[in-house]
Order: structure tokens, then C-alpha cells, then sequence
């Protein structure tokens, strides 16, 4: 039974369920399952009630595209069998096929279509999936010690912790994930190099660890070897989690819904990975950036020092021209009081030289006597002074002006302020 989401709609809210799984010969549960699916909204309780009774409820709309073409087709009449036995079944060819209560006809690759359909059994899956479960399966497979789940028989088998009851189950929810992860051309690689009991898949430069893990049940009981002691026995739930990282210490997890089980939710781990890699993409660049801006500001600081160095040398050449300006005067007043207490008959020729060797000197220190020695560089303003080194080195220094100015500037010398014997 093939029609669109429009069409389906408008038949779920013009008749009942059950008279429109008569007229196209189905299972009224598919008509249902679809519309969840799918997104339709279905009549509410009572609505069939109230449209006898003349009353008519306005039909809510339709969300999402109308024109998408559905194929309504009935699940199996009876469920697979699932081995409820401790041990592992012991041929590869024994099948689980999986209700599939509808399927999309648009048009797609077949990797979209894995979402909600799975390989019908194991000896149809991909050569790495057919390997692993000889090995998860086989007679012979080693179990943990603790919690019992089965454990891989070589390196090179695919990693997932699960009981022995849910292995065929997990291995076909892994082969619908390798099977996208090629589409999509994402490398895999089993086990992964930094944690080998786990897979990883590299997406765009970026490496996702992932397996699938079982949730077990834990049931307390008195210990066989004594009766002071508690033993831990772990039991299957059934219940699958996808479990997914970027590092060995913090997992993320998409499991098995009530009404939405692991198998039925490919796409959504699928958007989910790659939204992992844009966050990490995203964070990565900007820690790029706040280091670029950082070294930024670094060298902006340097630029500050120098202004402030500039500034201060300037302050410190006038001190030194006062100090000599200062000590020239002196010298020049205590050899005029010398001349004057001398007089002709006291006064001899090493006085003589003595005086004009002191006025010499004087003319020597003072720097008016000299003003070709002086350095007439005055300070300037930081921000000023900043932009002039700048424009004196644009190819070393002109990305700093990406910065604000102002704001670094000021926070700058408010550092420098407060820590003055730090080095920025």
C-alpha cells in the first residue's frame, strides 16, 4: 500500500483506523506505527464520538513535507524466537528478522534507508559482522568474569558488550552503522588505537570512539563458597545503548526507547556524530582564536612597554640635563668667589690655571653649551605612541589592530599598574 503523507493523513482523520485497515487489507497497528513514524498526527481519543454526535474538532496541521510517498506493509504474523539459553546459538544461518511495521519509497540512497531496516539476518551483513559473530558466537567464546557479557576471540573483531542473548541483535544494529559510516566515507577502524575495548570512526579529521553496550540487571544472592558473603549475578534486559566519545573518560549514549528501539534510530545517531564533530570543530577553532589573541595581546603589551619606556627615557634625559645644567652652575659660581678673593699680588699663574680648567669643566657639563648633543624626542600619548610603531612595522604589527585598542591598552597598564615587577 503505497500514497503520500498527505494522503495518508487526510484518510486517518476522514476515517477510523480500523475501517481504513479493512479497506487496504492491513493490521491497524501498521496505520499506527506509520503515523508515529512519519510524524502525523493521529485523532485524539474521543474524536470519532464527538464527530457522530455532530460535533466536528478542527484537524491540526500537518508538519513537514506533504508529498513524501509511504509504504504501508504488515510485520511478520509471528515474532522471532529469541534463545533465552545461556549459550550462544550454534549455527551462523539461524535468522531474527526484524518487524518492520513501514518503509519509505522517496527518493534516497540505500544508507538512508538503514534507519529502520535492518538485515534480515547475519549471513547477509558485511564480512566484519559475519566475523564477529563466529566469534561472539561460538561455543568456545570467553566470557567476563564479572558481569558476564561475551568477549571477542581476536583483536581484529568489532568491540560491543552484550550478553550472550543479545548478540546477533547488536551485531545487526552495528552492521546498519558500518554500513552508513561507508556511505558516508567515514574511516573505521576495530579496535581503536586509544582504546582497544572500544571502535572508533573518524569524521573529518576528528576521532569518535563508539560501541554498543547492553544494559544489565544486577541480582544480590548468597554466595555458594560461604554464608557471610553476597555474590552479584548480572542477568540480559534486552536493553542496547550506543555509547560514543572523543575521549576514553566521557561517554554520551543513545539507547532503546519504549516506543523507538536502537534499530530505529541510525539516523538519528548518524546527526548525532556529526554534530559531535561540529561542536568539537567549533571549540577547537575557537580556542585557536582566543590563543591568536591571546599572543595578540602579548605583543600589543610589548608595544605598551615600549611606549612606556619611551616616555620614561624621556623624563630621565631631562633629569640628566638639569643635574648637569645644576652642577655646571656651581662650578662656574665657586670659581667667580674664588676669583674674588683674590688679588693681584696673591693671585699666581696656577691660579690662573686652575680657574680657567674650572671653566672649562663647567662649559663641558652644562648641555646649553652644547645643544647638538641634545635629544629633543618628547613623550607622547600610549595609544599615539602605539599606533606609530605600528605604521613604522604594518607587516610585523598591523594585525594587532584586530584588537580593541582602547580596551587593551587599558587593561594593559592597568596590569602594569598593579604588578609593576611582573613582566607582561
Amino acid at each position: 500500500m503505497k500514497l503520500t503523507r498527505q494522503a495518508l493523513y487526510e484518510a486517518l482523520w476522514k476515517s477510523p483506523r480500523k475501517e481504513l485497515a479493512e479497506d487496504w487489507s492491513l493490521n491497524a497497528t501498521t496505520i499506527t506505527a506509520a503515523c508515529k513514524f512519519f510524524k502525523i498526527p493521529l485523532p485524539p481519543p474521543g474524536y470519532w464520538t464527538r464527530v457522530k454526535m455532530g460535533k466536528q474538532d478542527q484537524w491540526p496541521t500537518l508538519q513537514g513535507p506533504t508529498d513524501d510517498l509511504i509504504e504501508l506493509v504488515d510485520p511478520p504474523a509471528a515474532k522471532p524466537k529469541i534463545n533465552k539459553s545461556p549459550l550462544p546459538p550454534k549455527t551462523t544461518q539461524q535468522k531474527a528478522k526484524t518487524a518492520t511495521a513501514c518503509k519509505t519509497t522517496q527518493k534516497v540512497s540505500d544508507s538512508d534507508v538503514l534507519n529502520f531496516r535492518l538485515c534480515p539476518s547475519i549471513a547477509e551483513t558485511l564480512p566484519a559482522i559475519r566475523k564477529a559473530y563466529q566469534s561472539y558466537s561460538s561455543s568456545k567464546a570467553a566470557k567476563d568474569f564479572r558481569y558476564k557479557h561475551v568477549l571477542p576471540a581476536s583483536d581484529s573483531i568489532i568491540r560491543m558488550t552484550v550478553m550472550p542473548e543479545l548478540v546477533e541483535r547488536a551485531l545487526l544494529v552495528l552492521d546498519a552503522l558500518l554500513r552508513r559510516f561507508k556511505a558516508n566515507k567515514w574511516n573505521v577502524q576495530i579496535p581503536a588505537t586509544t582504546d582497544r575495548s572500544k571502535n572508533s570512526v573518524e569524521v573529518d579529521g576528528v576521532t569518535i570512539l563508539f560501541s554498543i553496550v547492553e544494559q544489565r540487571r544486577q541480582e544480590k544472592i548468597k554466595s555458594e563458597s560461604t554464608w557471610t558473603e553476597w555474590e552479584y549475578v548480572y542477568h540480559s534486559t534486552g536493553i542496547l545503548r550506543f555509547q560514543y566519545s572523543t575521549s576514553p573518560s566521557i561517554w554520551a549514549e543513545i539507547k532503546d526507547l519504549k516506543r523507538t528501539r536502537l534499530e530505529y534510530r541510525i539516523d538519528e545517531i548518524i546527526q548525532t556524530i556529526k554534530n559531535e564533530v561540529t561542536r568539537l570543530k567549533q571549540a577547537e577553532h575557537a580556542r585557536k582564536e582566543r590563543a591568536r589573541l591571546s599572543q595578540l595581546g602579548d605583543e600589543l603589551s610589548g608595544l605598551v612597554k615600549l611606549a612606556l619606556e619611551h616616555n620614561r627615557a624621556c623624563s630621565q634625559r631631562l633629569d640628566c640635563y638639569l643635574e648637569q645644567f645644576e652642577k655646571a652652575e656651581r662650578i662656574r659660581r665657586f670659581a667667580e668667589a674664588f676669583r674674588g678673593k683674590l688679588t693681584t699680588k696673591n693671585c699666581t699663574p696656577e691660579h690662573e690655571q686652575w680657574l680657567e680648567w674650572a671653566n672649562s669643566k663647567a662649559n663641558e657639563l652644562d648641555p646649553i653649551s652644547n645643544p647638538n648633543t641634545f635629544n629633543f624626542t618628547v613623550p607622547m600619548d600610549i595609544t599615539s605612541r602605539v599606533n606609530a610603531m605600528i605604521d613604522e612595522a604594518p607587516e610585523r604589527y598591523g594585525v594587532l589592530r584586530e584588537l580593541d585598542f582602547d580596551a587593551s591598552i587599558k587593561s594593559t597598564l592597568q596590569l602594569i599598574a598593579n604588578y609593576p615587577r611582573k613582566r607582561y
